[in-house]
């Protein structure tokens, strides 16, 4: 059977961890990628990153968002997808990505359960 979602993720990733383990408790077939190894293309994060809410694709504990004071001045999407291919600790993880899908709701980055139970059934 043929994955259809492949997940970005770290394996130190406590978050990662549990969207894993949630996937898994959904025996739902993905295809993990290590973030750092193989990181999303532009392409994809032109499509994770919403330009109304740039925020919501970093991750606010990576060394870069903090020497940047990226809390208090965020980029705008072009430098925030700039500065994410540089250094993938940048990108707020996991970043699931449904393969069968269309843009702009194929991808979703971080881990609620009740987003990504939506997200599952997109």
């Amino acid at each position: 059977m043929a994955k259809k979602f492949k997940v970005y993720s770290k394996k130190t990733c406590v978050t990662c961890k549990k969207a894993l383990a949630f996937l898994d408790d959904k025996k739902i077939a993905y295809e993990a990628v290590e973030i750092e190894k193989s990181p999303p293309s532009k392409q994809l994060l032109e499509s994770l990153v919403d330009p109304a809410n740039v925020k919501a694709s970093l991750n606010s504990r990576s060394a870069i968002y903090k020497q940047k004071n990226m809390g208090q001045k965020l980029p705008d999407k072009k430098t925030a997808i700039e500065l994410m291919l540089k250094d993938p600790n940048l990108i707020k993880r996991p970043v699931i990505v449904n393969e069968t899908g269309k843009a702009p709701n194929y991808i979703i980055a971080g881990f609620e359960p009740e987003s990504l139970k939506q997200f599952l059934k997109r």
